[in-house]
């Protein structure tokens, strides 16, 4: 029983600790996932060892479970998830019962093997679950009104910004004469700053003053990277301070304002830790606030996302591990749509989690920076009151509903609101 307990206990380390070795893990969680490495086989080595009798078992054992509590104690503060504790367990059970052991060989291989073999067949069926690949119905029409967009010729990017890790992120500038504002602007799911977005930075810059930066996320548009995916989380976040840098260095003397549109605004919600200092506010349209934020249409009349969850799950649990670069989201844009306006129709998990707030009314309750939300009565995937409500979680925020306007429809109405917005927030 025993060496049963070790090892289950050891497996669990090591399992543990190569998962907390994930690229989206930080620093400090690596660390933490190489001496959970060390205590497991650590665990093991000591079952090896009771096939022969061993001085001082209790002393043996009670320096191993000190140093696993100090190992999960150290996680736990890192990640605050209490079921992190529940991994010492296994090892206080074996210290108890090699109290009463005296120091021998401990029998039992039988037991030992089988549970090696079980474990073997466990992780096995888990990776090939895991590794199964998601199945993406081919659309027969767009999941989203294309009635209320306007349709703009190709354009080439202004210019293109470079990435911390040598990418070319391109962006598309209105810059009057004139200005009172910036905005920097990302684009929804799977769009381009070219698909239906190049019409509000000229009316925001014509009549606002606003000069607006419509920035292509890696892999979309004409950016680098492979289409729908990026090397991780924190590169995406690091893209948006890479944009609000460059336009901060640009005009220096005007208030700087960031936002997107739908999944483009949850990219920002999701890498404000990084600019809040720099901007001077958010401005919103469509906003998706997240999974949790219960925001979207409970009808799901869209139909526009088919979510798979099995490479999400695996991602998530072993901090980008497996199946990071895995298509796990499929949009329901039409062949005509990808080829004409170069959208992109499939996510990985590191795309999509990048662009989808863990936590937008935290985000939003922490800043003290003022927030602009609209919303289009008719929206297809997200229900407008909810939006609404939710945005509120800022203590300094203006939300309104533009009538008529559903979810691409929003970006072309609602620039009068948005432009009013910022020339009224840039010039208090």
């Amino acid at each position: 029983m025993i060496r049963v307990l070790l090892v289950l206990s050891g497996f669990v380390s090591v399992v543990n600790g190569v998962f907390e070795l994930g690229p989206e893990a930080r620093g400090a969680v690596h660390a933490v996932g190489v001496a959970l490495i060390a205590v497991g086989l650590a665990t093991w080595f000591l079952v090896w060892r009771l096939g022969r009798p061993v001085a001082h078992p209790v002393r043996v054992m009670l320096a191993l479970t000190v140093a696993i509590a100090a190992v999960r104690v150290w996680q736990y503060e890192l990640l605050h998830t209490p079921a992190i504790l529940a991994a010492v367990i296994l090892p206080l059970i074996v210290l108890l019962r090699v109290r009463k052991a005296k120091p021998r060989a401990v029998a039992g291989f039988t037991a030992v093997a089988v549970t090696i073999a079980a474990l073997a067949v466990v992780t096995g069926a888990g990776a090939a679950l895991a590794f199964w690949p998601c199945d993406f119905p081919p659309p027969t029409t767009s999941g989203l009104n294309q009635d209320q967009v306007s349709a703009e010729p190709a354009a080439r990017p202004t210019g293109y910004l470079t990435a911390t890790d040598g990418a070319k992120l391109a962006y598309f500038a209105d810059v009057p004469t004139d200005p009172v504002a910036s905005l920097v602007f990302y684009h929804g799911s799977g769009a381009n700053s070219s698909a239906g977005y190049l019409g509000l930075g000229r009316e925001l810059a014509a009549g606002y003053h606003v000069a607006t930066y419509l920035i292509d996320m890696r892999g979309h548009g004409d950016s680098d990277g492979l289409r729908g995916d990026a090397p991780n989380q924190q590169q995406m976040f690091r893209d948006t301070q890479t944009a609000v840098d460059f336009v901060k260095r640009q005009l220096p003397q005007v208030p700087e304002f960031a936002g997107g549109h739908s999944a483009g605004a949850g990219l920002v919600l999701n890498s404000a830790s990084r600019i809040d200092g720099e901007v001077a506010g958010y401005a919103f349209l469509a906003p998706d606030f997240g999974l949790r934020s219960g925001t979207e249409q409970q009808a799901d009349a869209s139909n526009f996302a088919t979510v798979c969850q099995r490479p999400l799950i695996a991602d998530v649990v072993t901090n980008g591990l497996v199946d990071a670069h895995k298509p796990a989201v499929g949009f329901a844009y039409t062949a005509d749509q990808i080829g004409r306006d170069g959208l992109v129709d499939r996510y990985t998990p590191t795309m999509a989690i990048a662009q989808d707030p863990s936590d937008a009314a935290t985000v939003l309750g922490r800043t003290g920076k003022p927030v602009g939300v609209w919303i289009g009565s008719a929206d297809e995937v997200f229900n407008p009151a909810k939006v609404l409500a939710y945005a509120r979680n800022a203590p300094d925020v203006t939300t309104a509903e533009i009538p008529g306007a559903d979810h691409l429809g929003v970006v072309d109405k609602s620039a009068s609101a948005l432009g009013t917005w910022l020339d009224r927030q840039a010039r208090h």
